[in-house]
């Protein structure tokens, strides 16, 4: 009686496990709502297992398992959370590859002390030990590992893959393993799981953040270059000043000329050229920053030189952060929209931006049509063009220098940037 309690809780645990994980490796974030979801999934499973091995044996109960659990779990993940395929198949078959860790230790109990019962609880034991360790230090390199190009993930995950089908051809569907030496015979899937691990861990630590180092340099050159830009704008916009300063005797000569003819209607027209030309060089105010109103000003006009329709919602109060760092921000995620709907058609033509301060707070929202919906892995957009995805990363990483977090979406057909610090 014991015992049968004792294995109905520890695979009651595997299947948990399993799920955990498999959301874990996927890159979904355990909020409120994944929560649930992965409740259900784990309700619904355990009762179909449940009724499986009351109408069934238990190696049938096994051979269909993968029906049961992987299949559905997989279509959750990648018809609801849209994930890739390949990441799909190898965030199962790297989480059905981590039960051989508490799995082994479990056999070689057994095999030391003959108690079966002694053998379940301490698999049950390890079972969370090892959940936690691998959720808690492993599951973000896995996950940032599984979010890259799919030929890298299937690189990666060939290992835990392989391991999946060999298991199933050779212990489920057949009865190829030999079940003299247990202990030996499961040693290596066992070892070759911590490997796999440990060297997912160093490769993403070293290579990657090698790769993020160098990624880093040219988002700062970027952001420099943008900077620069702008620099060189405002120091337009004073020539325009300083000339018009200097034409404004002109317009005066000839506006007193005017009126001492009592030609009323040539003096209202030089006073109308004059308030226009005046008009042009007023820096529309939008918040109390003036870098700020300067970049908003400048896409302003940019957007009616290129027939875009640009909806600003502006309530900001004092900007508390570092105003170069925030405008690079601004100009990227204004300058990327820009560029994605300029040639769109008419109609399409339009970007809806939103700039609030909510608290100590700064939201920033960018939304625009695109024509091509882009591809987001692993919460950014990936470009297959040589020398684009740049200006998102730049935002992504200047957004977390300053303390906050950003988003990128696919919403109601429109590309949605949002930016929170």
């Amino acid at each position: 009686m014991i015992d049968t309690i004792l294995y109905f809780i520890y695979y009651t645990g595997v299947l948990a496990f399993g799920i955990l994980l498999t959301f874990a490796f996927s890159d979904i974030q355990f909020s409120k709502k994944n929560v649930l979801i992965s409740a259900a999934i784990f309700a619904g499973c355990g009762l179909a297992l449940l009724l499986a091995y009351i109408l069934m044996q238990e190696s049938e109960v096994w051979k269909i398992y993968p029906v049961i659990v992987h299949i559905p779990l997989a279509l959750v993940l990648y018809f609801y959370y849209r994930k890739p395929l390949v990441t799909v198949f190898a965030s199962v078959c790297t989480a059905y590859m981590c039960c051989q860790l508490p799995k082994w230790v479990g056999i070689l109990c057994e095999a030391l002390t003959g108690s079966y019962a002694v053998s379940k609880l301490l698999r049950t034991i390890t079972l969370f030990i090892v959940g936690y360790i691998l959720i808690r230090w492993f599951a973000h390199y896995i996950s940032e590992i599984f979010s890259k190009e799919p030929k890298n993930v299937l690189i990666f995950s060939s290992v835990p893959m392989v391991y999946y089908i060999f298991d199933y051809s050779m212990g489920v569907y057949t009865q190829l393993m030999p079940a003299e030496n247990l202990v030996a015979i499961e040693f290596m899937p066992f070892f070759l799981c911590i490997v796999f691990f440990v060297f997912c861990t160093i490769y993403y630590k070293e290579v990657e953040q090698k790769a993020i180092a160098v990624q880093k340099e040219n988002i700062i050159r970027i952001a420099l270059e943008q900077q620069k830009k702008e620099v060189d704008a405002v120091k337009r916009s004073e020539k325009e000043i300083r000339i018009m300063r200097h034409d404004m005797r002109h317009f005066l000569d000839i506006l007193s000329l005017s009126l001492s003819e009592n030609d009323i209607e040539s003096s209202k027209r030089i006073i109308e050229n004059l308030k226009t030309t005046t008009d042009s060089t007023i820096l529309q105010h939008y918040c109390n920053s003036e870098m700020i109103n300067y970049i908003i000003s400048s896409y302003v006009s940019k957007c009616e030189e290129l027939d875009v329709e640009l909806e600003t919602t502006v309530e900001l109060d004092d900007l508390e952060l570092d105003e170069i760092l925030f405008s690079s921000i601004l100009s990227n995620a204004l300058d990327n929209a820009l560029n994605a709907v300029k040639n769109l058609d008419e109609e399409r033509r339009f970007i809806k931006f939103m700039l609030k301060s909510s608290g100590d707070k700064i939201l920033l929202s960018v939304k625009n049509p695109y024509e091509h919906e882009p591809r987001i892995i692993g919460g950014m957009p990936v470009s297959d063009r040589a020398g684009h995805g740049y200006g998102t990363q730049s935002i992504r990483f200047l957004t977390e220098k300053a303390g906050g977090n950003c988003q990128f979406s696919i919403q109601d057909h429109l590309f949605t940037l949002r930016v929170v610090i």
